[in-house]
């Protein structure tokens, strides 16, 4: 089911790639409204609690039309991330969310260009 705007209902994966076992990856997509923010920042805060990771891959392809809302979830991310000792790099980010990110003043702290990780 999907968003009452019609846009795809927000999801989160959380899992590990076999070839580098110390990253973990969160996947997000849809449109997360504030609610979907604080679930899901506490979901990989209980990942990381479980299984710890030296770097945090967030996939953000699948999200639709990023807000100061998905700010926010990314920013969870970052805070959970930086907790247990892992790096938060961004994949997939749109030109429009690193614009908000820019806008916002976060870029510097939630993306590493030079890391071959972050594709826009």
């Amino acid at each position: 089911m999907g968003a009452p705007d019609g846009s795809p209902a927000p999801s989160i994966d959380v899992w590990r790639p076999a070839q580098h076992p110390q990253t973990m990856v969160v996947t997000i997509a849809g449109r997360i409204d504030r609610g979907d923010a604080a679930r899901f920042g506490a979901r990989l805060f209980d990942e990381l609690s479980a299984d710890r990771a030296s770097a945090v891959i967030c996939d953000v392809n699948g999200l639709v039309r990023p807000d100061a809302v998905a700010v926010d979830a990314i920013c969870r991310f970052r805070v959970a991330a930086g907790r247990f000792g892992a790096v938060l790099r961004l994949r997939y980010a749109s030109a429009e969310l690193l614009e908000l990110l820019d806008l916002m003043g976060l870029c510097d702290v939630l993306t590493d260009p030079s890391e071959s990780g972050l594709q826009a």
